[in-house]
This record gives C-alpha cells, structure tokens and sequence, in this order.
C-alpha cells in the first residue's frame, strides 16, 4: 500500500537522482529502522531498486538510467580528468570487442531473439563515431558505450567528443541549414560525410530496428539538434535534457523494454 512516507521518499530519489538511506533519514527524521522498511517495501513494489552495497547502497527510480558520468564527459569544455575506461573505447576495436557483452542482458530479460538487433543498433551508432572523427575528435578519441538493465528495460548510452553532425555531413550537403536539419538527414536520407564513398545506410538501419517494434526507442542529440524514433523515444528525447546543447559530438540514447 502506497503511504504518504512512501511518496515522499520516491520524491526525494527522483529529485536528487539517487539518494542513500542515511540521507533519507535525515532529511524525513524517521529512525533507520522506518526507512529501511519503507525502502524493502518500495523495492518489492517494483518503484525503486538499489545499487551498490553496505554503505555505499543508493536507491534509483526504477526503469530511470543513471548517466551523471556520461553527461560529466560529454558536457565537459575540456579533456574530464576522470575517464573511466569500463565505459571509454578509444578505438574501433575496443568497442567491437565490448559489443558482444550486451548478450549478457538476456539474462536479465531481454529477449534472445531480440540480442542480435540490440547488438547492430548499437554497433551501427558506435560505428559511426570513429568513421565520421577520424582526426577531428575534439580531445578525447573514441566513444562513451555504457548499457545498464533498471525496471526492465535495458539502456544504452553511446556518446563521443567529436565534430557533430552539421559539421561532419555539411561536406557532403553544403545546404543543410543547422543542426537540427543535419540530424534528421543522417537518420532520413541517404548521406554520408565520407562521400564520395557509398555509404549512409548505417542510421537509416538503426531507425527502422527501434521503429520494428513496440518495446523500443531511440534519441539522439548533436549540439541543439535532437531526434526521436520509436514508440519510447520520447522517453529518450527526456533523457537528453541533461546533455548540453553548446557541446560537441553526439549522444545517443537506445532504450529496449523486456517485456
């Protein structure tokens, strides 16, 4: 049953992004005892979940993605003086070789039949960092690849520090009047920055993949231009609110529900 501490609480870990349990004892005076029960009865409704363990636990809004660390590397002016390497492939080969641990997923839910269109989506939009910034990242070459399971739902986030989209696509397509047009081109038609090379399918691809089914979504954002595909891109678009639009270089969020 739903009380008006429970409320309070859910509150509270929306609002801060996450919230450990001493916090949320002091800032509702409630013994540890009362909170900790609160927080068992949240979890087992499905509302919250809690990551980290002893100390360090901290409870999230469930089915919510935790992307503080990429937004810190994205949104940054300069080089972040914390790169953390589990989520930074800095070349083509550090993020093929990560690709395959997405099948790891199905075992918290994700349909095995559905394990080879999440891994393309994904390959596709990584793809596409390093073939569009070869000698043009900003600072930090390669990609941020990050996916993590909440609520039933996977999240992956791809982001990387390169030129952007407009910039890379304006070679090919003088006309493209900001980034916002040049956004919706590199999902919508076929183009390339590489011409005269016969490409420009990639996203095109990945489109059509979250746009097959009702458990899918896609958004990406290249400076102030952003894009959503998929009955769940909005809820992805919403995510995006966090990335700067004065960055540089693309974030793209892939959202896959289990059920």
């Amino acid at each position: 049953m739903k009380t008006e501490t429970h409320t309070r609480i859910v509150d509270i870990i929306r609002k801060k992004n996450g919230s450990r349990p001493i916090e949320l004892i002091k800032e509702l005076g409630l013994s540890p005892q009362a909170i900790h029960r609160h927080l068992k009865s949240l979890v087992a409704s499905g509302l919250i979940e809690s990551r980290g363990r002893g100390p360090l636990t901290r409870y999230f809004i469930a089915g919510k993605p935790q992307l503080d660390r990429a937004r810190r590397w994205q949104n940054s002016a300069a080089e972040p003086a914390e790169n953390p390497e589990e989520f930074l492939c800095r070349t083509r080969d550090a993020f093929t070789a990560r690709l395959p641990r997405l099948a790891s997923f199905a075992e918290a839910g994700l349909k095995r039949d559905d394990v080879p269109l999440v891994v393309s989506a994904a390959g596709e939009v990584g793809n596409n960092c390093f073939d569009h910034n070869l000698g043009a990242w900003r600072d930090v070459p390669g990609c941020w690849f990050e996916a993590q399971a909440t609520g039933g739902r996977l999240w992956i986030c791809i982001a990387d520090r390169g030129q952007g989209v407009l910039r890379t696509l304006a070679r090919a397509d003088p006309a493209l009047a900001d980034e916002q047009a040049a956004l919706t081109a590199a999902f919508e038609r076929i183009i390339s920055g590489r011409a005269p090379e016969n490409r420009g399918n990639g996203l095109k691809f990945v489109r059509s993949v979250v746009g097959a089914g009702e458990n899918r979504g896609l958004a990406c954002r290249s400076g102030a231009g952003v894009v959503d595909y998929g009955r769940l891109g909005p809820e992805c678009r919403a995510e995006l609110a966090g990335f700067s639009e004065k960055s540089e270089g693309t974030i793209t969020l892939i959202l896959w529900s289990f059920a």
